[in-house]
């Protein structure tokens, strides 16, 4: 990418410049000295594909995020770097990350279960409401995971902007993302860090599941660790065993309670110790926080919520179809079971169905007599 650009989006600006005129955004903007600075270049293993890198968008426990574009074709991208901020990881000036002599184990370990996911991440590349993982490689001693860039803004930046959403307004754009949750699910993958920053609301009014940095395979009984968000983890993820689909259900109605209340949900530790303490749940019903929704409305949303997997929708698909039935209005089901559509057809096709079993029930009687 020659000449000047933003490095907040990308555009590329003419010479002297000091504002984006499309973002408005600091044409000189830097990041942080540990971080890769703006205009860094990016080759993958074969070389074949280059990356310019912009500003940092995001970072966290494991690794951080910048905007970049592909040199050739002007593709934005989101790069993740594996950057594990428990391993104290320095940066040199080529821009290499250089763990501890005493977290070189550690360090390694992480950065093969960060490139086995980029793998793993592929096979959800096609599905609806889902960040899209072009490619994964090595580069300056760690690694790097190439995404589609995602406009817009995350759900926790629109509740903080405009407060509290409107229910049905939110389960129109969540329950779609919803049913490819369900589709990740089949694949036994789990994303096990669903949270309003991990939403992102898109210019076309869609939902879309992003930063799958702590996401796993389904491991029955096997240990599963992952830095908590206190509000929106589910009590087994305390303890690292049993994350099932249900684990990723109770973080989306978090999520929900979160958006329709302006106020993050108790932790589940903090509500386990009142239920050991015989004191009530700490879990205000959203209804009594000021949110706008009917009491079946509510007894979906809560039952996501359930403090134990059983006491909770068992998948993704359970959740969507509760919440579908309890909101007013025709809401038909987009992944039904085979009685499911039936029962539809005959509903919607009585004349016909009538015809049909006309003629089953004369097919019967000719084979009977």
């Amino acid at each position: 990418m020659g000449g000047q650009f933003c490095p907040r989006c990308m555009t590329a600006i003419r010479d002297g410049a000091a504002v984006c005129p499309v973002c408005g955004g600091d044409v000189n903007a830097q990041n942080a000295p540990s971080f890769l600075p703006v205009g860094f270049e990016l080759a993958d293993t074969a070389g074949q594909k280059r990356y310019v890198l912009g500003l940092v968008k995001g970072n966290g426990g494991f690794g951080v995020t910048y905007i970049g574009q592909q040199t050739g074709t002007g593709r934005l991208v989101a790069v993740k770097e594996y950057y594990p901020m428990l391993c104290q990881p320095s940066r040199s000036p080529d821009g290499s990350l250089v763990p501890p002599t005493s977290e070189r184990g550690a360090y390694e370990h992480g950065m093969e279960s960060f490139l086995q996911e980029a793998q793993t991440l592929k096979k959800v590349a096609n599905i609806p409401s889902v960040v899209k993982v072009i490619g994964s490689f090595r580069a300056n001693g760690t690694a790097y995971m190439v995404m589609d860039y995602l406009k817009g803004t995350t759900l926790r930046y629109q509740v903080a902007k405009n407060g509290p959403m409107d229910f049905e307004w939110l389960m129109e754009r969540i329950l779609p993302m919803a049913d490819s949750l369900a589709r990740v699910h089949d694949t036994k993958l789990l994303h096990r860090d669903i949270a309003p920053d991990n939403i992102m609301l898109t210019p076309e009014d869609q939902c879309v599941l992003m930063d799958f940095g702590c996401a796993r395979s389904m491991e029955d009984g096997r240990s599963m660790s992952v830095v908590l968000k206190e509000g929106f983890a589910p009590i087994e993820q305390y303890t690292g065993h049993g994350q099932k689909e249900y684990t990723d259900v109770y973080a989306l109605s978090a999520t929900v309670y979160y958006c329709i209340t302006g106020q993050v949900p108790p932790a589940a530790s903090a509500r386990l110790n009142a239920k050991d303490d015989h004191l009530p749940d700490p879990l205000k019903p959203p209804s009594a926080l000021g949110a706008k929704i009917g009491p079946e409305e509510e007894q979906a949303l809560l039952w996501g919520l359930g403090l134990q997997p059983q006491e909770r929708p068992q998948n993704a698909r359970q959740w969507a179809r509760r919440i579908r039935e309890a909101i007013p209005g025709p809401h038909p089901d987009p992944d039904p079971t085979f009685m499911e559509k039936l029962l539809r057809f005959v509903r919607e096709n009585k004349l016909l169905a009538a015809v049909l079993a006309a003629v089953a029930l004369g097919l019967l009687l000719l084979l009977f007599n």
